[in-house]
């Protein structure tokens, strides 16, 4: 009988843990406003700042490399390095997208994806997974993102 309620006990553990983590995700969004700020080699650095629903002001930084796409205009960029940072921490991983030039000479990405894993301060243990897309204007990519934040 014992074992029965340790047993019992410990099921009911797991999917009490199983429901807190699923219940702690939660939607966000917000707008990254970023340029690129130099190039070494076939090395792409961009930096800028963000505004998140959750998460509030900050910056982001990023690595990139980029490659020609599939079709004419296109190109594969794949941040091989993400950070944003706020007052509270930072979080780091990757990301990627494509850059698309239209013949009117618009420029657009697409198809983004990002996967910040790794936290420090008050987002150690926590991510922040997530697409975006936008244009370039100006000099400045303006990519709206949605993300789930864990």
């Amino acid at each position: 009988m014992k074992r029965l309620i340790a047993l019992t006990t410990l099921v009911a553990a797991i999917a009490a843990t199983g429901i807190a983590s699923a219940a702690t995700a939660k939607k966000t969004s917000g707008t990254a406003w970023v340029g690129v700020t130099h190039t070494e080699g076939q090395t792409l650095f961009v930096a800028g700042d963000l505004k998140d629903k959750l998460l509030g002001r900050g910056t982001i930084v990023y690595v990139t490399k980029v490659r020609a796409g599939q079709q004419p205009g296109s190109f594969h960029i794949t941040a091989t390095r993400v950070t944003i940072s706020t007052t509270k921490g930072s979080l780091t991983g990757t990301g990627k997208g494509t850059q698309v030039v239209a013949q009117d000479g618009s420029v657009n990405v697409t198809d983004g994806s990002f996967s910040l894993t790794k936290g420090t301060g008050a987002y150690k243990g926590h991510t922040l997974k997530g697409t975006f897309s936008g244009p370039f204007k100006n000099s400045v990519y303006t990519f709206k993102y949605k993300a789930t934040y864990r």
